[in-house]
């Protein structure tokens, strides 16, 4: 127990939670899906406390914009400095150059505070970010940027509000709510690049601002306000999960919580003087710096977080950031330029790398190329997912538009079948479209990212669009003509549950319009993109994928099977062919999709499944003929 006067326990208390929270989430332990709220507490917190700062030189006539970026400075780069410096010297050793460019150019992103710039075509949530050793610094990039522009346009306004809190009020308040329906709107069209902006996070530091400027009302209630407070923040951590729009309409709920908590002041509650509680979050800079890149390093070598190892990175996380919170306090830092200079020469060395791949000499030849596949194979991605017109991603959804002219043409002298899904539709359509063809059977295709191919979808407005007008126009009115439906996704990333709910629904309703349908599987996902597991198994000569699969696809398939027995085609970790090819070949070009090799084999193995069978049987009207002619025109194939 400790009892400083003055002191706000209540402050200490909330970083606390907000860096456990965001720990919890990031270790993906069960019931803490909403914990990445944990940024938004920060985020308040870190209004209130720097408007706190301006607003009081401003009024005593002391504020300097120059020591204020020192002090901050001061702050916040030591320990970031020193975490990327050790991170980016480890990394050095066994990241294969392909990873290590990445964790390089992450690296100056993060040092130069543009990182979360750097990360917005990412989506946070996205399994491919869990790579991304610095992804936590988009936050930190996002604060630096607050900082730089906040102090400037206080000092702005003063001239005409002269100090007078009540005018900065009424300021804060009217920013913050055009800042807030902005944001909502934005998010909806724009998702992942308002995740990480300031623009759309803004609002989120001003409530802190409001909170300071409204110190002094008096509050009847306080300790119920406060205790409010405390319960909204949990209810946020416990009940919300990362498939709302965020920041969006939800985020009030985290945002207004620590607002309530600010503005109550309440610092009675023996909890919050504890010495775990106030000890975490006089670390919780320090913790929140290094329990990722603890995890990713983790997950980079194959160790998955189950209770042990969760225990084991939370313990790592807070033996790291005492270490480092200790070294850096020691330090006398009396010059900002002792800061600067030494984080702009890192960031220097770490852009090098970006241009040289210092580490190559590491590794052989052929375990380069397997490792840069994806990025040396482009151009046939663009073939194999029929991205010009047929499928609409995140990266080309600025560009191009559904062509449904020609991906929903319906040939009159032929047999029809459509493919519907998302990315992992689009990853089997070339090699689907190419075996039909021998059978002299049309493959149609609807495929974009975003959400799934469920009759109600939910996701992105550009995803839910495009699968409503198939269910609810285009295979309605041609149902018909459509002789068959296959749906294909990943289907792991929404809960097992609500995927097998709205593919019953989805499937029942097909068959209500008399279209044969069937599922293709889940197949395997991996924690890391499968082209450094090749690269690393042909590099030392060792077996590692199966350490690697995400145990979530894994329960998915296992689920989805048992669900729907009849009209589900099991793809997962096929071991009917090499996964890498005699030409060094991967069969996966990143976490879950195929390359055309694998989506080639892959689909071989589905036309030779039994449930793919009946499909086409019924889909051609129980033509014999033409089945057992599909099945010879696989062999013939194969011969070639």
């Amino acid at each position: 127990m400790s009892n400083r006067p003055g002191f706000r326990y209540d402050i200490n208390a909330l970083r606390a939670i907000a860096v456990l929270a965001v720990l919890l989430f990031h270790f993906k332990v069960p019931f803490f899906d909403g914990g990445y709220v944990g940024v938004d507490i920060f985020f308040v917190i870190s209004g209130y406390l720097m408007t706190g700062i301006i607003m009081k030189g401003l009024i005593n006539g002391s504020f300097s914009v120059i020591d204020f970026y020192n002090r901050r400075a001061r702050r916040i780069i030591p320990e970031l400095l020193l975490m990327v410096f050790i991170i980016v010297g480890i990394t050095f050793f066994f990241y294969l150059p392909i990873d290590y460019y990445l964790v390089a150019k992450n690296a100056t992103a993060s040092l130069l505070f543009f990182s979360n710039i750097l990360y917005s075509k990412a989506d946070y949530f996205d399994a491919s970010s869990d790579t991304n050793v610095f992804l936590h610094t988009w936050s930190l990039s996002v604060e630096w940027q607050f900082y730089l522009v906040l102090p400037l346009l206080m000092i702005f306004f003063n001239r005409f509000f002269k100090g007078d809190k009540k005018k900065f009020l009424l300021l804060f308040a009217n920013v913050s709510v055009v800042a807030f329906l902005f944001t909502i709107w934005f998010t909806e069209r724009y998702p992942t690049y308002s995740f990480y902006m300031l623009p759309t996070r803004s609002w989120e530091m001003l409530m802190g601002g409001i909170a300071f400027l409204l110190e002094g009302i008096k509050i009847r209630r306080s300790k119920e306000l406060a205790i409010a407070g405390y319960l909204l923040i949990f209810a946020s951590i416990f009940l919300l999960n990362d498939r709302l729009s965020w920041p969006g309409v939800a985020t009030l709920l985290p945002v207004m919580a620590t607002f309530m908590i600010l503005l109550a002041n309440v610092n009675v509650f023996l909890v919050l003087h504890h010495q775990t509680v106030q000890f975490t979050g006089k670390l919780s800079y320090s913790i929140y710096l290094w329990h990722w890149p603890i995890f990713v390093i983790a997950s980079y070598l194959g160790i998955q977080a189950d209770l042990l190892q969760t225990v084991l990175f939370f313990v790592l996380s807070v033996f790291f950031a005492y270490l480092s919170f200790t070294l850096i306090e020691q330090l006398t830092i009396k010059k900002s330029l002792n800061v600067y200079l030494p984080a702009l020469l890192v960031a220097i060395v770490t852009s090098s790398f970006t241009v040289v791949d210092i580490n190559r000499i590491r590794f052989k030849k052929e375990a380069l190329l397997i490792s840069k596949y994806k990025e040396d194979h482009k151009e046939e991605a663009i073939l194999q997912f029929n991205k010009q017109a047929c499928f609409i991603s995140s990266e080309n959804a600025a560009t191009i538009d559904f062509d449904k002219v020609s991906c929903l043409a319906l040939e009159k002298n032929r047999k029809n079948i459509l493919l519907i899904g998302d990315s992992h539709a689009a990853h089997l359509s070339q090699s689907l479209r190419e075996e039909l063809a021998w059978n002299d059977i049309h493959l149609l295709q609807a495929s974009v990212s975003g959400c799934l191919p469920l009759l109600e979808p939910e996701g992105e407005s550009r995803c839910e669009e495009i699968i409503h007008y198939m269910y609810d126009d285009f295979i309605q009115k041609h149902a018909k003509e459509i002789d068959g439906v296959l749906i294909s996704a990943n289907w792991c990333s929404e809960p097992t549950e609500e995927v097998i709910q709205h593919l019953k629904e989805t499937l029942r309703c097909l068959k209500k319009w008399d279209i044969p349908t069937l599922i293709i599987g889940q197949n395997e996902t991996y924690t890391i993109p499968y082209t450094s597991i090749a690269a690393r198994e042909f590099e030392y000569g060792i077996s590692l994928s199966n350490q690697y699969i995400n145990k979530k696809s894994a329960i998915m398939n296992n689920s989805l099977r048992r669900a729907f027995k009849d009209d589900y085609v099991d793809i997962f970790a096929l071991t009917s062919f090499p996964k890498l090819s005699e030409d060094d070949v991967p069969y996966m070009m990143d976490q879950n999709h195929y390359t055309k090799y694998g989506a080639d084999r892959v689909v071989e193995s589905i036309l030779r499944d039994g449930m793919f069978k009946d499909f086409i049987s019924e889909a051609l009207h129980n033509n014999e003929e033409l089945s057992q002619s599909l099945e010879a025109g696989i062999s013939a194939e194969q011969v070639d």
